[in-house]
């Protein structure tokens, strides 16, 4: 679909032949084509970069698992395998789309401006934790691995997550904790915070981010096996959960800036 041709995706009466559409195929429509859609008729477009970004996943998954397995392990657990990819990626869907539907109903503008921004705050984080990365020794960055093991398929873990420092080569490694912590950022605090932040920090910043969710998560466990009410309980931890970390960033921030 193209500036030429875009009025031919209406009906007589001007209105729309599907108030949605989701692009299931890379480039189908033409930037200016897409604006055009959403400024005369209404149309909402779920850029191919959110729509098939469950397709990217996948293919890393198959990477890794690659790394992993030998064949007869990976047919060993094929069918349970399958499965736990399908439970990450209707995951990673469901992050995707409630952070592209939430900023679009917060800020101005059309659903593809913000699968842009989603991807560039993605890419512009990954490439800062990569660079820091760069010259950290084993003993340094594999603190961060938890994070990129969290990402991977429960079943794939389990039967070979203690090969992944003998199997993985450390430039793929220190890539795919790049992408986890970057896209655990992201998902959490979405793109219109991640601008507000000086790029020249942004890797440090992540780091400490990541660290932060790490500690939240133990002060939930405590709170959860503490004497509270239940009720008590469910507040605490949805007030962590939904701000802890970047409120804790935030605290951070201003500690460096008294000193």
């Amino acid at each position: 679909i193209s500036m030429s041709n875009w009025k031919n995706f209406l009906k007589a009466d001007g209105t729309p032949s599907s108030k949605l559409v989701v692009e299931g195929a890379n480039l189908f429509i033409e930037p200016a084509a897409r604006q055009a859609l959403f400024t005369n008729a209404g149309v909402l477009i779920v850029k191919d970069s959110s729509a098939n970004k469950c397709g990217v996943i996948c293919s890393s998954y198959e990477i890794i698992a690659s790394m992993l397995l030998e064949k007869g392990e990976f047919k060993k657990i094929k069918t349970e395998l399958v499965a736990d990819v399908l439970k990450k990626l209707r995951g990673f869907a469901r992050m995707e789309a409630e952070l592209l539907f939430k900023d679009f109903t917060n800020y101005p503008g059309a659903l593809p401006t913000f699968s842009e921004r989603i991807s560039r705050a993605i890419n512009d984080l990954k490439d800062a934790i990569v660079h820091d990365l760069k010259n950290m020794k084993r003993d340094e960055y594999i603190k961060y691995l938890p994070v990129f093991r969290e990402h991977l398929p429960k079943k794939l873990l389990e039967v070979a997550g203690h090969e992944i420092l003998n199997k993985v080569p450390e430039a793929y490694l220190k890539a795919a904790i790049a992408s986890s912590i970057a896209s655990q950022f992201v998902y959490k605090e979405g793109p219109t915070y991640i601008s507000t932040l000086p790029r020249e920090r942004l890797g440090a910043i992540a780091f400490r981010y990541n660290e932060i969710q790490a500690e939240i998560s133990s002060l939930i466990e405590k709170i959860q096996k503490s004497d509270l009410s239940e009720q008590a309980k469910n507040e605490v931890v949805s007030l962590l959960r939904h701000g802890g970390a970047r409120t804790r960033l935030e605290a951070s921030f201003n500690q460096e800036a008294q000193k």
